[in-house]
């Protein structure tokens, strides 16, 4: 059941973007391409995040960091929605239509497999492969390439720059957080058998207590415990509003956003500008990115869409691209944050118009845009 702060949240959402029902009814044109980045479903936890927990590897049938059966389900779904949201543009499977890019981390790539089982079933005999099965092998790509990385996974690729910024941003932002919550802090440190060592760092570690909770796994009584001096905010809300301000701070400002979101954002806006002018890309209908929180997160800030909110699982962040019947190009930016219904946002580029001209968005993001890894060293 929620709590206060989930209510916040939610509300605080539902406040921040537009529901798809309720954007601008002015006429769009011609679908001609789409640009999707999607987070992984939901996953195990990376490993044993505190030493008296009572669950471990055993309670995750595939293990530390992999897709749950939930996950496998949420991407499914996501590809249901594609296949309704796109019928029509985009039919039966065809690699000259569609590519698909992973970073190369499990999750990912079990994540792209099935959002194409929902996207492209088998709906006739000539492509039906075994008796009886909906399911057929579609490719995706995941190139091994430090590009790919810098693009995907950010957060893995070194930014001399960057890390530096977010290291002493980040020392004053732990030391609030860790003085404001004090005695939690210190409850924690008991509890969960981490000791005194128990580091800013750590506690938003402890967000993974949340995979436990859903896959109803036994929780102790002080996961619940309310804390008054915090408007009863439980223990769990706590961890989670310690692991919602260490991701946001990665990303919150032009500078940080650039280094992480900059070169995502250009290889989109870059292939855009190609199907505007009619030359050719490497699929030419859709390309589509599976990848992280962090991914969707300095997109977000890059595009400055964010909403300052954890990114759940299997959300999805969709830019469709539209010709005018002046031959203008615009872009409409899509956020999916729920896989449990058809909920949609439409997010609205501050100082673009609406609907927003491609020209004008690249301006407007020039100053956060890269364009190879190497500017990511200067």
């Amino acid at each position: 059941m929620f709590t206060l702060y989930y209510l916040f949240v939610l509300l605080h959402f539902s406040l921040f973007n537009c529901a798809l029902n309720n954007a601008t009814d002015v006429k769009l044109g011609r679908l001609i391409y789409v640009q999707a980045v999607w987070r992984h479903g939901d996953r195990a936890p990376h490993r044993l995040r505190y030493p008296n927990d009572l669950n471990n590897e055993r309670s995750w049938p595939r293990g530390w960091s992999q897709l749950t059966n939930m996950g496998m389900k949420q991407l499914y779904e996501l590809g249901l929605f594609f296949r309704k949201r796109y019928n029509g543009y985009i039919e039966e499977f065809n690699p000259n239509d569609i590519r698909i890019l992973t970073s190369q981390s499990d999750r990912a790539i079990v994540s792209a497999q099935a959002l194409l089982r929902g996207l492209f079933p088998v709906n006739n005999t000539a492509m039906q492969w075994l008796k009886d099965e909906e399911w057929q092998p579609i490719p995706f790509h995941s190139e091994s390439s430090e590009r790919n990385g810098a693009l995907l996974h950010s957060t893995l690729h070194p930014c001399p720059r960057y890390d530096q910024l977010v290291k002493n941003e980040m020392a004053v932002i732990a030391d609030t957080m860790m003085q404001k919550y004090a005695n939690v802090v210190h409850f924690l440190a008991n509890v969960t058998g981490i000791g005194k060592k128990l580091k800013f760092d750590q506690m938003a570690a402890l967000f993974d207590i949340q995979r436990e909770i859903i896959h109803q796994l036994p929780q102790p009584e002080w996961v619940y415990q309310k804390w008054p001096q915090f408007q009863d905010m439980r223990t769990i809300d706590i961890i989670t509003e310690f692991k919602r301000i260490s991701q946001i701070s990665k990303y919150n400002t032009s500078e940080k956003a650039r280094f992480k979101g900059g070169l995502l954002l250009g290889d989109i806006l870059h292939r855009f500008q190609n199907v505007s002018a009619g030359t050719a890309v490497e699929a030419r209908k859709m390309f589509l990115y599976s990848a992280h929180d962090v991914t969707i997160l300095s997109l977000q800030h890059a595009l400055n869409v964010s909403n300052n909110l954890l990114v759940p699982y299997s959300a999805c962040l969709i830019m469709e691209l539209y010709q005018t019947e002046i031959n203008e190009t615009i872009i409409k930016i899509l956020y999916k944050n729920e896989t449990e219904n058809a909920n949609i946002y439409e997010l609205f580029i501050p100082h673009c118009s609406v609907p927003c001209k491609l020209d004008q968005l690249i301006t407007l993001t020039a100053p956060i845009i890269l364009n190879t890894v190497d500017d990511l060293n200067k």
